[in-house]
């Protein structure tokens, strides 16, 4: 569930002297005075994959928790596994422990909330045949890696959505999708989930606000079933092949009313619904369903 996390304290004394009596350590990225020993900012420390970065006025903890855990319990290099809520417990506590320091009370910057599901059909095909649009929109970035992936973003100022293929990003033997979204912005943090500091990455409530938010945005992403048979005839086929491209509705929103527009979304989500077009995205939305209460409950399916 949780993954990318950005984290900072103003109290950066206890990391400092932490790091200042390593500094030995070859995993440390300091310089020093010759003389007095004191560093020289910024100064960096890494635990595992956690990134540590002292400034002169704040110290920032930053990387994937959900690696973090993987690496500090030997279950691989990666975040293509389940991530449940005990195992964000236990990571945060080990990351508690490496850096010797009571962190419940860093204040949260950056997060990152997603899920890993496995899909009937691979997650490839469908980044790039079906799934679309983005709110009508076309999507910010689509990378497929010189064909050795599948990735789709959409930004927006306070956070952006992505999915890619995690089974081919990590050459697994099964179709895996990631659905995350990466909110940027401190005050959405707090107004939206009520997340100042770590300690409220504890509250189950908060995560199951931030799952809410994710299906909010999955639902916003137009995944079109392939169109594979003869039903849809004359200006309901025309219409149909229209409203599978961005342009087509952006042309809509500049030259047509809003109300308009938005009637004409309604009709073209209406049309998918009544010829069946929409079953890729409903079993993947049923999955995102089952995969977070299993994991908010502890779980796991991989």
């Amino acid at each position: 569930m949780i993954d990318f996390i950005k984290v900072y304290t103003n109290t950066k004394e206890p990391l400092e002297n932490r790091i200042k009596y390593d500094f030995l350590d070859c995993e440390t990225k300091c310089s020093y005075d010759y003389f007095n020993k004191d560093p020289k900012y910024p100064c960096y420390r890494r635990f595992e994959n956690i990134e540590v970065r002292i400034t002169e006025k704040s110290a920032f903890v930053k990387n994937s928790i959900h690696t973090y855990f993987n690496l500090k319990n030997d279950l691989g290099t990666g975040n293509y596994t389940d991530f449940s809520y005990g195992d964000i417990l236990t990571a945060l506590q080990q990351l508690q422990k490496d850096l010797n320091e009571d962190i419940l009370d860093y204040k949260v910057t950056n997060l990152e909330f997603g899920l890993n599901i496995r899909t009937s059909l691979s997650p490839k095909q469908m980044l790039e045949n079906n799934f679309l649009m983005f709110n009508f929109d076309e999507f910010n970035q689509h990378d497929t890696f010189k064909n050795k992936g599948s990735y789709k973003q959409y930004n927006r100022n306070e956070y952006y959505v992505k999915m890619y293929d995690k089974g081919l990003q990590y050459k697994l033997d099964y179709h895996l999708l990631r659905v995350e979204i990466k909110i940027t912005d401190s005050k959405l943090l707090k107004k939206r989930f009520g997340i100042y500091t770590i300690q409220d990455i504890y509250e189950k409530s908060r995560l199951e606000l931030l799952f809410k938010f994710l299906l909010e945005r999955f639902d916003e992403i137009n995944i079109i079933d392939s169109f594979t048979t003869q039903e849809i005839r004359g200006e309901e086929k025309k219409f149909f092949e229209l409203g599978k491209s961005p342009h087509f509705w952006r042309e809509i929103k500049n030259s047509k009313s809003r109300s308009y527009y938005y009637d004409l979304r309604a009709k073209y989500i209406n049309l998918l619904e009544k010829y069946q077009l929409d079953t890729i995205k409903q079993e993947l939305q049923d999955l995102l369903v089952s995969k977070f209460w299993t994991l908010i409950k502890g779980g796991s399916e991989v």
